[in-house]
């Protein structure tokens, strides 16, 4: 590879990034809509031009010589302002980062398979390849391609989406036999975060078991509030629940006293 040019990321690449770690950036925690997604390396693709410091940084994440830096092990989604602020440095070393490259490492296989189902599914290689192709050669815009998901949403089954199926607010289908809980926000105001009304959530089976019974929108669930039982600040989501709240519930699996 060129010292002076990027890895470039498929359409398949990105989606199974994005897919496979949550739809959030990394670094900042938003949510993101795959179409708005970067893809991030974790340890700079410049260490591949600086063999002394590859080195070094490999040493210091006790990385073996075959980690691939240009590599789902390495791949992150992130923001636009978040992947350009990153830029050439090297994160931190804290146990945080250290366990998030050791868990990429553990899934890479996995998120591989996922891009590779993407190019093996006709329909859905087709459609991403057409909206990326389409956006960036400017023939649609990112306002066409949101009204025509609105449209979507509002109006599936008329856009060809299976009955059996539901979008989430992160634009993310789901089978209604996935989900394992829906309901209207369980905040104690009229409206969610960020919204007019309440909004109503679907909960699927991937989720932990704390954020289901929680049964707040994401955006509540991050909302940064005093809490009505320690007192400090910390996420909605995170009230009474051990390790987060200084007076967590005791029963911790309905999240009751």
């Amino acid at each position: 590879m060129s010292r002076n040019r990027k890895r470039s990321f498929s359409y398949q690449e990105r989606y199974a990034v994005w897919s496979c770690n949550d739809q959030r950036c990394w670094i900042c925690g938003q949510p993101l809509r795959l179409i708005d997604t970067h893809v991030d390396h974790v340890l700079p693709e410049s260490l591949l031009w600086n063999e002394e410091e590859r080195i070094r940084v490999y040493e210091l994440y006790s990385l073996s010589e075959d980690f691939n830096i240009n590599g789902f092990e390495n791949w992150l989604p992130a923001c636009a302002l978040c992947n350009s602020k990153k830029g050439k440095s090297v994160p931190e070393f804290v146990p945080g980062h250290v366990n998030r490259l050791r868990k990429l490492i553990r899934d890479a296989g996995k998120t591989q398979q996922v891009a590779a189902d993407v190019k093996s599914n006709v329909t859905k290689d087709k459609i991403l390849s057409v909206v990326f192709s389409a956006l960036e050669q400017q023939k649609i815009t990112m306002s066409d391609l949101e009204e025509f998901l609105i449209s979507i949403i509002k109006e599936p089954e008329k856009a060809g989406v299976p009955k059996d199926v539901i979008i989430l607010d992160s634009g993310v289908w789901k089978k209604k036999g996935d989900i394992v809980r829906e309901g209207y926000c369980t905040c104690d105001r009229n409206t969610c975060v960020g919204k007019q009304e309440k909004v109503y959530c679907y909960f699927d089976a991937q989720l932990s078991e704390w954020v289901v019974t929680t049964g707040l929108f994401w955006r509540c669930y991050d909302e940064v509030v005093a809490c009505p039982r320690c007192g400090d600040e910390h996420i909605r989501g995170h009230i009474g629940r051990r390790d987060y709240c200084d007076n967590p519930y005791v029963d911790q699996v309905n999240q009751t006293d």
